[in-house]
């Protein structure tokens, strides 16, 4: 198995495989992979020699277009998307496994994945499947999420080829309103592109004007506005969510969750640790790491009695807003609203 950087190189080189399975919990990037691999073997004519294949064609439609005579005299490649290695028959997936031991001597077969999720580490047919593409010469590759400050590297990056400015801070800024999912960032990135002049900078304000921001953002503008004792802006932000259908239940979810990575946070603090430092400890993926960060700025006023307290309030409210949901349909707000209300009280007994 080798890593995106050796993949990105020796493909951009145009030094290519017979066969590719590209892995990994990045959709954006194994379709990028995917799409970049066809375009360097079908340079010229893919009308006629490149064939896209969707995850409800069998592996003979595969087999068929792969080893088919190309017209031109050119090269063919076949992209096949999430083809269910796992749930196909055991014959077929022997079948599978000979054609990628014994490819086409001047086509490329690309197998990826961007909807099917294969847990590489579990799945004994993926590693039965792997072993017998890289003995068949071919190319296996699991391309997982980018840490934080990838990602900005990669906006920042991405709007100077659009002759656009994003300073790193305002593009992790970004990352923490948009998420960190590559297809949304790129497409968010796109609108502030389309907004904002040449040779002009991004600032924070135009990606607050411009993006959506996910659930998760807008909750933790929330317990940023409890923190700060704006009962207001509180109100007015859940409000809005209700109104757009969020449920009580999601909201409770992340609202809890905000402060429980403080709690974390306070206690590695306690214990003489950074608080990015822990997030293996407590299982937050690579690209999740700077909520840590954030928790360690935002709490930083709270005593450890005032976490305490919030947490205990909050598992308290856990019955009555998730029962009051299923009951009513609504009600469950009522209880949110109740359970925002002791947080603010508890966060203004001398968080300053």
């Amino acid at each position: 198995m080798i890593e995106e950087h050796d993949l990105k190189v020796t493909v951009s080189r145009g030094s290519l495989k017979p066969v590719y399975l590209l892995v990994g919990n990045d959709p954006y990037l194994t379709k990028h992979y995917a799409n970049l691999i066809a375009k360097k073997a079908v340079p010229q004519n893919p009308d006629f020699n490149l064939f896209t294949m969707q995850e409800q064609c069998s592996l003979q439609d595969i087999y068929d277009h792969y080893f088919q005579f190309s017209f031109t005299g050119e090269r063919i490649c076949v992209l096949a998307s999430n083809f269910d290695f796992e749930g196909c028959p055991i014959a077929v997936f022997k079948e599978l496994q000979a054609l990628v031991e014994s490819p086409h001597d001047n086509n490329i077969l690309v197998l990826y994945y961007d909807v099917l999720s294969i847990n590489t580490k579990k799945s004994d047919r993926f590693k039965k499947l792997a072993k017998s593409v890289e003995k068949g010469g071919g190319v296996v590759s699991e391309l997982n999420h980018k840490t934080e400050t990838e990602l900005a590297k990669m906006l920042t990056a991405s709007a100077a080829k659009r002759l656009r400015k994003l300073d790193i801070t305002v593009a992790k800024y970004m990352i923490s309103v948009c998420g960190t999912d590559l297809n949304i960032l790129i497409n968010e990135l796109d609108k502030l592109c389309s907004f904002v002049k040449e040779d002009c900078s991004i600032e924070k304000e135009t990606v607050d004007a411009i993006c959506v921001k996910t659930v998760e953002a807008s909750v933790y503008d929330i317990s940023r506005y409890i923190l700060a004792g704006k009962a207001e802006k509180v109100y007015s932000s859940l409000n809005n969510l209700l109104a757009t259908g969020v449920s009580p239940t999601e909201i409770y979810a992340l609202i809890s969750s905000a402060y429980v990575d403080i709690f974390r946070v306070k206690a590695a603090i306690d214990a003489g640790k950074k608080p990015d430092s822990i997030a293996a400890d407590f299982g937050y993926p690579p690209q999740r790491a700077f909520v840590l960060n954030n928790a360690a700025r935002d709490g930083r006023y709270l005593t450890q009695k005032q976490i305490s307290s919030i947490i205990d309030e909050i598992l308290k409210s856990d019955a009555a807003v998730k029962n009051n949901t299923k009951l009513s349909g609504g009600g469950g707000a009522t209880a949110l609203e109740i359970l925002i209300s002791k947080i603010l009280k508890i966060a203004a007994g001398g968080s300053k």
